[in-house]
């Protein structure tokens, strides 16, 4: 990448985050989850910075403490103080309730 200019400038304004505990980038770092308040977790397009309403995930009572996103990218799986696990879809747009035995950990 080459830089022809003397000085460098923002396209677009800063995302503000506020009470962020945990981002974690998806696998192929074209979204991101912000685990932001108490207990909301919410998809943020890398490249718009756009959060859908369809993308704002609740569930948790306390504070989000972990998140990690499946292999394809298309949910999370998220763990809470409170000591709860949920696993997202996104596809479906909904926390599927279900623990699937092949996203689980050997």
């Amino acid at each position: 990448m080459n830089v022809l200019s003397n000085s460098i400038k923002d396209y677009s304004p800063a995302l503000l985050l506020k009470g962020c505990r945990e981002i974690k980038f998806s696998n192929g770092g074209h979204m991101f989850a912000a685990a932001v308040g108490a207990g909301a977790i919410h998809i943020y397009n890398f490249y718009t910075q756009e959060c859908p309403s369809n993308m704002q995930c609740k569930g948790h009572n306390n504070k989000v403490r972990c998140i990690d996103w499946y292999d394809d990218d298309m949910g999370f799986a998220s763990c809470g103080m409170d000591g709860n696990t949920f696993f997202y879809d996104l596809a479906m747009q909904k926390d599927t309730q279900l623990r699937n035995s092949e996203r689980d950990f050997t």
